[in-house]
């Protein structure tokens, strides 16, 4: 699509179509079954016909004998969009008025709100000696593996077709498939060979249900599909930015007695897995620490940013960057050591988490801080920071 947001006004593909070499050239008025995919919600088109929400929305998909044709194809589409107002972050996207990134979505900007309570946070930061208090932000991320997002598919005589992608979840990707281009899963199969990387990235349909809808339109011929850097960066999934604000209370001895947070998770334009990876991270947003009293705010909204969804920690590492930064804060403030600090709060089997979960099994942390306390790096750091700096 090339802008974030805007209506399609027309999609001429004439041009592309006389050119000597061009196999067929799709629009969405060539999608079958509900040209609509996602691994939880379905919210995302195989190819936009009203509306692009991304600048990597896909609008058309040409078929070719090669690349050289292809590119000149694709440069031949004529794609008129009038622009629209986008949201470009959380706070865009929760404003009153806000332009609507998916009209028929009755919360808004929203695609999921949670929250997690376990005691009384207000009464107990009342009783703390010391109380800290952070916003912290960081941003999307790609998975930038070597191998980008690619596959092969073909159309057999009797209307089977074999898929052979890169992919994290082969049968996974067959429900997706099926429920967009309308296709029984038996008429299916996917093959998930070794992959050049993944890390979460390869979690859902990118080129699944393009290649499956090209491969129905190939008279039989194998059709490979291999996005470049480029469209990668585009169109493939990234690590969500979120925006967490932190509030911490302990005693003077350090004992963790309270915490309250809020977390805005940017699941870019389509859902794909952002309402679960902010439920992770709500659950593991008070870390491997013992706090009696915590409140978990948690939103995940819709904005015109590239899509977001599953990467190495699955929301969990944003809120890990937060929390640490608390405990460093925190110690700060009361003049202790910030390994000790740890120590003296890490959660035990058996004991319950921030989120009200109980341990059956160690989170390792006590015998990792006690090696990590004996380190020369650790001991002499006084030293090292000095000639450093």
């Amino acid at each position: 699509a090339e802008i974030p947001h805007g209506r399609i006004r027309s999609v001429d593909t004439a041009a592309a179509k006389g050119l000597p070499g061009v196999v067929a050239v799709l629009t969405g008025n060539d999608v079958p079954g509900t040209n609509r995919q996602g691994i939880v919600h379905k919210d995302q088109p195989v190819l936009c016909t009203d509306k692009v929400r991304h600048c990597g929305d896909a609008v058309a998909l040409v078929l070719a004998t090669d690349r050289t044709t292809l590119e000149k194809a694709i440069s031949l589409i004529r794609v008129e969009i009038d622009p629209l107002p986008g949201v470009f972050g959380a706070d865009d996207a929760l404003a009153p008025g806000a332009p609507l990134v998916h009209e028929e979505n009755k919360n808004g900007n929203i695609l999921l709100k949670g929250e997690v309570r376990r005691g009384n946070a207000a009464e107990a930061f009342a009783a703390c000696d010391c109380v800290v208090e952070e916003t912290f932000e960081v941003p999307m991320a790609a998975h930038a593996f070597l191998e980008t997002e690619n596959g092969v598919a073909c159309q057999g005589p009797d209307g089977k077709i074999v898929l052979t992608v890169s992919t994290q979840a082969p049968f996974r990707d067959k429900w997706e498939i099926s429920h967009a281009l309308g296709i029984p899963l038996d008429r299916l199969r996917v093959i998930g060979p070794y992959l050049g990387g993944a890390f979460g990235g390869k979690d859902g349909a990118t080129v699944q249900c393009l290649l499956c809808l090209a491969a129905m339109h190939a008279g039989g011929r194998p059709v490979k599909m291999w996005w470049d850097r480029e469209e990668s960066m585009l169109a493939g999934y990234k690590r969500h930015a979120v925006r967490m604000h932190y509030r911490l209370g302990a005693g003077a001895d350090g004992s963790l007695r309270a915490l309250a947070c809020r977390l805005y998770y940017d699941t870019g334009a389509y859902a794909h897995l952002g309402g679960e990876v902010m439920a992770l991270g709500m659950e593991h947003a008070a870390g491997p620490y013992r706090i009696p009293h915590t409140l978990i705010e948690g939103w995940c909204v819709y904005t015109n940013n590239p899509i977001s969804g599953a990467m190495r920690g699955f929301g969990v590492a944003q809120v890990s960057f937060a929390f640490e930064g608390m405990m460093d804060r925190l110690a700060t403030k009361l003049g202790l050591d910030p390994l000790e600090l740890r120590l003296k709060n890490a959660l035990a089997q058996g004991e319950r988490n921030g989120a009200g979960v109980t341990l059956t099994q160690p989170t390792g942390i006590v015998s990792c801080l006690e090696t990590l306390r004996e380190h020369p790096l650790w001991r002499d750091r006084g030293e090292w920071i000095a000639r450093a700096g």
